[in-house]
């Protein structure tokens, strides 16, 4: 499950139209989720808030053999009115995530209120860089235009207790429609006798996505290392595509990555290849939908995702599928193969989404009895198939029980729970659960697997993920468990 922090930058993105998916950095998120997801360790509480619409604070507290936690501010230029805080109201999809159906590339927006961009020049459309007024007299998203007339940033800061203490920090902003600059700095400090200097390395990233292609630009202060990612999506050019032209149907899209360092003489790079149906593809046709002689269907049955990435210096090749077979019930599996070593590794895995429905049953105060009673004179009425006819009929306690009923398919997803499940060639699986406890998020996880068997059974031993000690009797198939709870507000 996603920290507060990391739902909030997310918010970030969607409310500055930055698209995630266009980033060689994101080929194999999809497979990623289902298949990489990480088991909470021993216990960890999270209490979260986003006091203002820009100002959001986290605090965390676990307990993993040492007492630890963190304190977490954040700061945006842009609002997030629309973001829902509470951990009540969060849609837990957003915060778990799972099968990410990528979409297509657009253009950036060119309408920004880029000021110092913008003097002088005559856009179209534009009047003192702001949009018309619609004609119909409604609020035209004026908060939104005005948050758009400076360029966004993002602050952004955490510090992970006890000693040694390490601090995060992130700058984001974007520079342009185009363009995004990301600054991260990790400082970690020393025991506290010794006189050493704090170990500080930062990370600078430039992203330039003109929705056609995407570049990205990196350069660390740890051995002084360059990089740069790009992505090129096949396909007409999303800048130059009409707006009454129908919507692509699959995407295909072709990156690669380079790293050098001058320090350590260290040279990497890779390759891949991601072909994922769209929307539309699923989606049943305008031109069928008026045909009366046979039903409609859509293109394809469900959505689907193929990713091929290749290492050539190591010789790693990895592929993977992942399907969505139902909005609720999602698979993924993935292939890895050394060409060097003859290594491989085989690993398969599912993720099943369940909607609890709200219990709007009324609670029992002993009128039940007459309630009934009355409703008995209505009979015939409900038998023809028309309304109750008095108004004593309807239910005095809770007369929008009716409504509220109707409205349990949209408000359901409130109280969705997840189950995901992973398997590999070794037989170590990962179980997690994921979901809703009145107002908190709660995820709880368990490892299993031969690889936690103890060598000897005087030993005790402890898995990696700090979830499970063993003593005397026998080996034991526990790798790890724990519990993560958050609540914010």
């Amino acid at each position: 499950m996603l920290e507060f922090m990391e739902y909030i930058q997310l918010a970030f993105a969607e409310a500055t139209h930055w698209n995630r998916d266009n980033s060689y950095s994101s080929l194999t998120t999809t497979t990623q989720s289902i298949l990489d997801f990480s088991t909470p360790e021993r216990l960890r509480v999270r209490l979260s808030s986003l006091s203002t619409p820009q100002f959001a604070t986290s605090y965390t507290l676990g307990t993993v053999g040492l007492l630890d936690g963190s304190i977490s501010y954040l700061f945006s230029t842009v609002p997030f009115h629309n973001t829902p805080s509470r951990s009540a109201l969060i849609p837990l999809r957003k915060v778990s995530p799972g099968y990410r159906q990528v979409q297509a590339p657009v253009s950036p927006v060119q309408t920004w209120g880029w000021d110092w961009l913008l003097d002088g020049v005559n856009i179209p459309g534009l009047k003192n860089q702001t949009r018309p007024a619609s004609s119909d007299g409604k609020d035209n998203n004026n908060a939104t235009e005005d948050a758009t007339q400076r360029k966004p940033t993002l602050l952004h800061a955490s510090l992970h207790l006890p000693s040694p203490t390490t601090l995060y920090a992130l700058f984001l902003r974007r520079i342009s429609p185009t363009m995004q600059l990301s600054l991260a700095v990790c400082s970690t400090r020393g025991p506290p006798l010794s006189k050493s200097a704090p170990q500080a390395s930062m990370l600078a990233q430039l992203s330039h996505d003109t929705g056609k292609y995407s570049n990205e630009y990196l350069f660390s202060t740890d051995n002084a290392l360059f990089g740069w990612r790009g992505l090129w999506n096949f396909g007409p050019d999303p800048r130059q595509t009409r707006d009454d032209a129908p919507p692509p149907l699959s995407l295909l899209s072709a990156g690669a990555e380079a790293y050098y360092s001058p320090v350590s003489s260290l040279l990497g790079m890779s390759t891949g290849l991601r072909f994922s149906t769209l929307p539309a593809a699923t989606d049943v046709p305008s031109s069928r939908k008026s045909s009366s002689s046979s039903h409609p269907t859509p293109i394809s049955t469900f959505p689907y995702t193929l990713t091929l990435t290749l290492t050539p210096i190591t010789g790693s090749l990895s592929t993977s599928y992942s399907l969505r077979a139902s909005p609720n019930l999602a698979f993924s599996s993935r292939f890895a193969f050394n060409v060097y070593s003859w290594e491989s590794e085989m690993v398969a895995g599912c993720e099943l989404w369940r909607r609890a429905k709200k219990s709007t049953s009324a609670p029992d105060d002993g009128l039940e009895w007459a309630r009934r009673k009355m409703r008995m004179h209505d009979f015939s009425a409900s038998l023809s198939g028309s309304a109750p006819t008095s108004p004593l009929l309807s239910d005095p306690v809770h007369p929008e029980s009716e409504s509220a009923s109707k409205s349990v398919g949209e408000d359901g997803e409130a109280n969705d729970s997840v189950i995901k499940l992973r398997i590999d060639q070794s037989w170590n699986m990962r179980l997690l659960w994921e979901g809703r406890v009145k107002e908190l998020l709660v995820s709880a996880g368990v490892g299993l697997g031969p690889g936690s068997f103890s060598p000897s059974p005087s030993v005790s031993s402890a898995s990696s993920a700090g979830g499970s000690v063993q003593s005397g009797g026998g080996p034991s198939y526990w790798r790890g468990v724990g519990v993560s709870v958050m609540y914010s507000s």
